[in-house]
């Protein structure tokens, strides 16, 4: 699936092709970009039933056909893509061609003056959801035989301490090799997974590959963790805790090298007994606990009493281009909420999802002890950690760099 830039401006094609080959296209399931200085070709382009464009970025101002007529050849063909406008013309010409896609029933994303800043376009890509799924390619077939190659790929996203700036861990990221030489991102292949009850055989591979990579990556900051993603399914299985110590002991690290973020674990009212069991243990052997999506499909705020957990994880709300001002205020006041309701409960606050420098600040104001995201950095291999670690500035701050 790759980008399409329609732009007559000969500087900001380019401009905008670097920008988003930065921004790491193939962890988001794209792979490449191309662009056209015309809309005539483009809607050509996009008239054949083979064309493997899943995002446009184009102009408003154009000759020949200018945006808005280009949006209105966009419906008459059935785009399924997603679009996002871009132009010198302002916002409120903007939000009224914006309008007017929705009007034909284009899958309209985000909309932004040119030239649009690298934090914006990481928003805009960030709400981008493409009409056709990718994972209608994946099978469980598929997704077994990744497993059984061991070709699961790791990535690991920095996580910083706020008090001082520095990485405190990393956040290991799964990705999946499909057909077509890119990878797959989790939105794709674990509704794939879970429908075939196969979250705990990744999780495991994960946690196997985590552990021979824990070394090297103590070795570049010492004393970091890795936190890994982890299912109530594997955890709540016969015999976890004792697996998991034996992995580290084998690998060399200690069980404090390694946090769990627990997903859908139900610890409300009668919970099951063997996964709070082995939440119970695993926290007795050092090993950290966090809430994955709290307050939002994770553990319920209710049942945090009586578990063992250290550390909840919570999304920030933003917005970008046509969000709307009471969505993004609201999605704000609920991460306020929930992040005062984890220190009531004594429980370190990460910010995920960071993607700009207002969302930096803010967590920073708002008691998190621990942030990541795009703007930080994105899932980054072993040999590309040294390279993040020695330009990443401190006590100051991020600074977006090539591939945020």
């Amino acid at each position: 699936m790759k980008i399409l830039i329609v732009d007559d401006d000969p500087f900001l094609p380019r401009l905008l092709d670097i920008q988003l080959r930065n921004l790491r296209l193939k962890d988001r399931g794209f792979t490449g970009v191309t662009s056209l200085d015309r809309a005539r070709p483009a809607v050509e382009l996009l008239a054949d039933a083979d064309h493997d464009i899943g995002l446009l970025f184009c102009d408003l101002v154009m000759p020949e056909i200018d945006g808005i007529e280009f949006l209105r050849h966009l419906s008459d063909i059935g785009f399924r893509g997603g679009v996002v406008l871009l132009s010198g013309a302002g916002a409120a010409t903007l939000k009224t061609a914006f309008a007017v896609g929705k009007a034909y029933g284009l899958n309209m994303v985000a909309y932004a003056e040119k030239p649009v800043p690298p934090d914006v376009l990481t928003h805009l890509l960030q709400a981008y959801r493409g009409d056709a799924p990718p994972s209608a390619t994946i099978t469980v077939d598929g997704i077994h035989k990744v497993l059984a190659l061991q070709q699961t790929r790791i990535l690991y996203q920095p996580i910083i301490d706020l008090a001082s700036g520095r990485p405190a861990g990393f956040e290991a990221l799964a990705r999946l090799p499909v057909p077509g030489g890119r990878l797959a991102l989790p939105t794709e292949f674990l509704p794939v997974l879970q429908h075939a009850d196969g979250m705990a055989q990744l999780d495991w591979q994960v946690l196997l590959r985590v552990a021979s990579d824990l070394p090297a990556v103590r070795e570049l900051v010492d004393g970091a963790f890795v936190s890994v993603n982890v299912s109530a399914s594997l955890a709540g299985t016969d015999g976890f805790p004792d697996r998991l110590s034996d992995l580290l002991a084998t690998a060399g690290v200690p069980a404090g090298a390694l946090r769990l973020e627990i997903q859908d674990a139900d610890l409300g009212p009668g919970p099951d007994a063997t996964l709070l069991a082995n939440l119970a243990r695993l926290a007795m052997q050092g090993v950290g606990l966090a809430v994955d999506r709290f307050g939002s499909g994770g553990l319920h705020p209710a049942a945090l009493n009586g578990t063992p957990f250290d550390e909840v994880k919570i999304r920030i709300g933003a917005g970008a281009g046509n969000a709307d001002e009471v969505a993004v205020a609201g999605k704000q006041e609920a991460f306020n909420a929930l992040g005062t309701l984890a220190a009531d409960h004594g429980l370190r606050c990460t910010a995920v999802a960071i993607e700009s420098p207002e969302q930096w600040q803010a967590c920073t104001r708002h008691g998190c002890a621990r942030a990541q995201g795009f703007f930080i950095a994105p899932g980054l291999s072993i040999a590309e950690l040294g390279h993040w670690l020695s330009e990443w500035a401190q006590p100051a701050g991020p600074v977006p760099a090539d591939g945020t």
